[in-house]
């Protein structure tokens, strides 16, 4: 609180204020070269979403600078980040110069970004099925994943026993790629939905219960015998002193885990559906369609980035103590 009631935190310094115009620089400079330089490539094509989508970005970056002047944290994200999102734009202006502009790079392998944008507008009956058949697939099989994998991580990391007979399926089942396992799937699960589900959640299984086995087996020892000195059962000292050990490694085996899931939906929507944005992204590419694969490249990004910048979000709040020590 104190931080916020600041007059020299609270408000933007010029250096700051200039900083946060970058973004709005770049944009203009977008809508300049777009509205000013003749299309070329294709002949007699006519935009129809990329205008407006400048226009989009600008409304929404300016309300989030006028906010920003009042909320520090806000601010000094835009600062941050001001310089990539500048960079962001200009590559934008680029490649619409290279191809609708000029037409040195041509269709259909590279698409401009109206045309990349318009894909998704054009055709909501096929994205937008797609991109929550996806969402209920990853999810799901993350879901799985996280709960199994948390579940096997406190069995072997607690037991000696059950590490002693798990430990050898776990290095010999968890670093196989999802792709291989993919003729596996479709033959022991009765459905090619179930085999979806067993690749995703075998991504996230596999370094959950390796980075959390392992955060439990290296509790400190001093701890635990000082536990039970003072009378602390077994599930207790499981579940207030190697457990909280054991909290940093549980997000970086999420971590390791979410990325690999990426990859696994991807292969798993390989499987003969007849939805999602993995399905979609190959049925495009069949058809040399690249604007559409542009597209729902895009939306695999912001998936992922949103999904990431959540996780870190929650380590952050989970992990208060790490705050300065330990930096995403």
């Amino acid at each position: 609180m104190q931080f916020l009631m600041e007059p020299s935190r609270r408000l933007t310094t010029p250096k700051e204020f200039i900083m946060m115009l970058l973004p709005v620089s770049g944009i203009l400079f977008a809508m300049g070269s777009f509205m000013l330089l003749p299309n070329v490539y294709p002949e007699e094509y006519v935009p129809e979403t990329y205008f407006g989508f400048l226009i989009g970005c600008m409304i929404v970056y300016l309300v989030l600078l006028v906010i920003a002047c009042f909320w520090p944290y806000l601010r000094k994200k835009l600062v941050y980040f001001s310089g990539i999102i500048l960079v962001a734009f200009i590559a934008l202006v680029i490649l619409d110069i290279l191809t609708l502009k000029s037409g040195i790079l041509q269709l259909p392998f590279i698409p401009s970004p109206d045309k990349t944008l318009s894909c998704l507008t054009l055709y909501p009956d096929k994205v937008i099925p797609s991109f929550f058949a996806s969402m209920q697939l990853l999810l799901t099989g993350i879901l799985i994943g996280a709960v199994t994998g948390f579940l096997t991580g406190v069995i072997m990391g607690w037991s000696r026993v059950c590490n002693y007979w798990l430990s050898p399926v776990l290095k010999l089942i968890g670093p196989v790629p999802s792709a291989a396992w993919l003729p596996i799937a479709v033959v022991i699960m009765p459905t090619n939905h179930a085999a979806g589900l067993f690749l995703i959640a075998l991504s996230v299984w596999f370094p959950l219960t390796l980075m959390l086995s392992s955060a439990i087996r290296s509790t400190n020892v001093k701890l635990v015998e000082a536990a039970r000195v003072m009378g602390a059962s077994e599930t207790y000292i499981l579940f207030h002193v190697a457990l909280p050990n054991a909290l940093p490694a549980i997000f970086d085996g999420l971590f390791m885990g979410l990325s690999g899931s990426f990859g696994a939906l991807v292969v798993a929507e390989m499987l003969g559906v007849k939805e999602g944005l993995g399905w979609y992204l190959n049925w495009a590419k069949s058809w040399s369609d690249y604007g559409r694969v542009f597209s729902t490249t895009a939306i695999f990004i912001i998936i992922f980035f949103v999904l990431i910048e959540l996780l870190f979000w929650v380590r952050k709040k989970v992990l208060k103590w790490q705050n300065g020590l330990v930096r995403w």
